[in-house]
């Protein structure tokens, strides 16, 4: 055991006592966050003061209101209430030539906004605010056309233009009927429907209120923890994978084999990626709970996560650890590793593709069975426990027999083809090798 213990603090040491390992753990929140905190600081600093439109109104009646309209909007919409800084282009809108709208109209226009003496233009059909027939209110969508090099830079402009046609049309076609539309709009007041938590009672008997509920908290807040077990993975075993290879390529395994044998190697390796491992959780955990504190989000944190999310880490870290140095024992470069890695690292990334369906419905029969089909096990569960506190209790607890017995199955297979694996040298085995290595020893 004393063998065991110092290899893991040999491994544990070469981890988290290089500049890489601070390195890459301080960069990984700075390329996940990152881009979130520049667009919040760049957000009215970069991009155009302006953006001018040239309106072709078919009605002939339309053109005036919706200048209006533009005006009140660059005084009221585009400047920040608090530094007072334009933070939102301003929509100046340019009347153009009377008459029917041709082709080679279109194309005048479009050359304009080419040589960005525009930046688009506006066509409205005539007839567009007149009061549809009864028997064309299936499809009676009135539809404007906005012609742009690029519709999807003018989304801010092309949603506010059909907010306020759609107000102005909904006016004038209430006036036609002989309809107040004020009192119209006391009429379809809308209702708000407030989402909240649920109502708590303290162990004093008191209740206390719910609070409200966060959309983009519930949403993000379980991905974020399914991405620490994620990363920390990461961390974890790509080192005891490369620390493998390099021992077995420079023939040090063979000097460490004098004193210890190939499962106290392994085991060694193994307890010091799972020491790196936990250093990561908590330096990430304390730098989430400082922030949590400086915004006095602390209740944010779920507390009653902790241990299961422990547990499943620990074991995540030890069965992934287990079969990334068993393929770095079997192979003699870093990418006849890496090909052999490859459906390992698609497996452990399935619940990257299906973490807003679970997180939506938790519950549900399809977030709860592929929470039971490995390896997406310890991702998949703590993702559903973080998004609800519905999940029963037995459910996390059947994932962690699952993982124990997957544990040691991986544990007890990648030990065989560690073995032989680490003192074999020239061609790389092929995946049906490494599969009798595994089953026969």
């Amino acid at each position: 055991m004393s063998k065991i213990l110092v290899i893991a603090n040999r491994e544990f040491r070469a981890i988290v006592g290089t500049k890489a390992f601070l390195i890459v753990i301080t960069m990984m929140p700075i390329l996940m966050f990152g881009g979130i905190a520049v667009q919040e600081m760049l957000e009215g600093r970069v991009g155009p003061t302006q953006k001018t439109v040239v309106v072709l109104d078919g009605t002939g009646t339309l053109f005036d209101a919706l200048a209006t309209a533009a005006d009140q909007h660059n005084e009221n919409e585009i400047f920040d209430l608090a530094s007072g800084k334009q933070i939102k282009p301003r929509i100046a809108l340019l009347s153009g030539p009377p008459g029917e709208v041709t082709q080679e109209r279109r194309f005048q226009l479009s050359e304009q906004v080419r040589r960005r003496e525009i930046d688009a233009f506006l066509e409205i059909p005539a007839g567009v605010d007149k009061m549809p027939a009864d028997n064309d209110l299936p499809h009676s969508v009135a539809k404007v056309s906005l012609y742009a090099e690029n519709a999807a830079m003018m989304m801010d402009e092309q949603n506010w233009l059909r907010n306020v046609l759609s107000n102005l049309l909904r006016m004038r076609r209430l006036q036609a009927a002989n309809i107040d539309p004020a009192l119209v709009d006391r009429a379809s007041a809308p209702v708000m429907v407030e989402p909240l938590g649920l109502v708590a009672q303290a162990q004093g008997g008191a209740f206390s209120a719910a609070r409200e509920a966060n959309v983009q908290e519930s949403i993000f807040l379980p991905f974020g923890l399914m991405m620490l077990m994620f990363m920390t993975i990461f961390l974890a075993a790509q080192p005891m994978l490369e620390s493998v290879l390099e021992e077995k390529s420079q023939r040090i395994a063979e000097v460490l084999l004098g004193s210890v044998n190939a499962t106290q190697l392994m085991a060694g390796k193994l307890l010091g990626g799972l020491g790196g491992s936990l250093t990561v959780v908590v330096t990430y955990a304390s730098g989430a709970a400082a922030v949590a504190w400086y915004f006095d989000a602390l209740h944010l944190i779920p507390l009653r996560l902790v241990p299961w999310f422990l547990v499943y880490q620990v074991l995540a870290v030890m069965m992934f650890g287990s079969l990334f140095m068993a393929v770095g024992a079997a192979c003699n470069q870093l990418k006849e590793a890496q090909s052999m890695l490859m459906p390992i690292w698609l497996l452990m990334a399935v619940p990257l593709f299906v973490w807003l369906q679970v997180v939506r419905d938790p519950t549900g029969a399809f977030a709860t069975w592929l929470s039971f089909i490995l390896p997406a096990t310890p991702l998949l569960m703590v993702l559903r426990m973080g998004a609800s506190s519905a999940v029963p209790w037995w459910q996390p607890a059947l994932g962690i027999l699952i993982m124990l017995a997957a544990t040691w199955l991986c544990i007890f297979a990648a030990a065989r083809v560690f073995r032989i694996g680490i003192l074999a040298q020239g061609k790389t085995p092929k995946l049906a090798e490494l599969l009798r290595w595994a089953v026969r020893g």
